[in-house]
């Protein structure tokens, strides 16, 4: 996934040491009423500088927690973001006394539980995720198997929603990344029907990368693939990120682009040819549904 991780800064000239500044005649000013205001000004702009460079390191810290990688060290922190580590541990330090973050027990820290209701409202108040909401539970119920509502922005994608397996044997999490090299049904499915300018930019950004045998090698191969599945509105992914299992994956329509999509991952053993056509019809079925419904929602 791409490093989202930015940096701002803030540089403010010296002041004149005091004894070397040019004494200048009144008359030379001019109307001068005008220069404690702008003084005022400059002293202001320059506080919002380092209140936003501030601002913006915190959050670079907080986005670094992901599934991937849910916890992180101090030391691992200063590397990524190239800070010092007294630095880093100030950062840490204001987010841990504002519960954002909390320590691991392991010299680590992890996203603390002052998120939780954030994460919450953030939740509760996208209407696609309410929509969806209902048919990603009726999808698991009817194949007892992991399906995840996604979405992406730009090169990323992000899980907005998921109804976890009861099976003995599941998957705890899915990965769809759309950089290095797309290889789930989400990453395909969401490339091939992002927008046609988006798409080649994002083509243009891709480096083949071999996940198992089953990975499609080349662009010309994928561009053929991504052809496929703009025709018959679906991406399977039969072991082609990871060995072991298989997805399948429709897009969300808003707006007359496709920026979500619903997915369903299984262990690849539990996949017949009878029940893998079952799924691909109701995923886009479900798909079709929450398409449609998105669009009767005053936005």
């Amino acid at each position: 996934m791409s490093d989202r991780s930015t940096s701002t800064k803030t540089v403010v000239e010296p002041l004149p040491k005091a004894g070397r500044r040019k004494k200048v005649p009144a008359s030379a000013l001019g109307n001068n009423e005008n220069l404690a205001p702008h003084n005022a000004s400059d002293k202001t702009e320059l506080q919002f500088g380092a209140a936003n460079s501030t601002a913006d390191r915190a959050i670079d810290i907080l986005l670094l927690f992901t599934d991937d990688n849910p916890t992180w060290s101090a030391t691992d922190v200063a590397a990524h973001l190239g800070m010092p580590r007294s630095t880093t541990y100030r950062y840490l330090n204001s987010l841990r006394t504002y519960a954002l973050i909390v320590e691991d027990g392991q010299n680590g820290f992890r996203l603390g539980p002052r998120l939780f209701p954030l994460a919450r409202v953030a939740k509760a108040h996208m209407s696609v995720v309410q929509i969806a909401s209902a048919h990603l539970k009726a999808l698991s119920e009817k194949f007892g198997e992991l399906v995840v509502l996604q979405q992406r922005i730009d090169c990323d994608i992000f899980p907005l929603d998921r109804v976890a397996t009861q099976q003995r044997v599941s998957l705890l999490s899915t990965r769809s990344h759309m950089l290095p090299w797309p290889a789930t049904g989400s990453a395909k499915v969401l490339l091939a029907f992002a927008p046609p300018a988006e798409s080649e930019r994002i083509m243009q950004l891709l480096q083949p990368t071999i996940y198992t045998p089953k990975t499609i090698r080349t662009k010309v191969a994928l561009r053929r693939a991504l052809d496929e599945i703009r025709r018959v509105g679906y991406a399977v992914t039969d072991e082609e990120r990871d060995e072991g299992v298989w997805g399948v994956a429709a897009p969300i329509f808003e707006k007359n682009e496709a920026p979500y999509c619903i997915a369903i991952a299984t262990p690849a053993f539990r996949i017949t040819p009878a029940k893998e056509a079952v799924i691909i019809r109701a995923i886009k079925e479900a798909a079709a549904d929450i398409t449609r419904d998105i669009s009767e929602v005053d936005f």
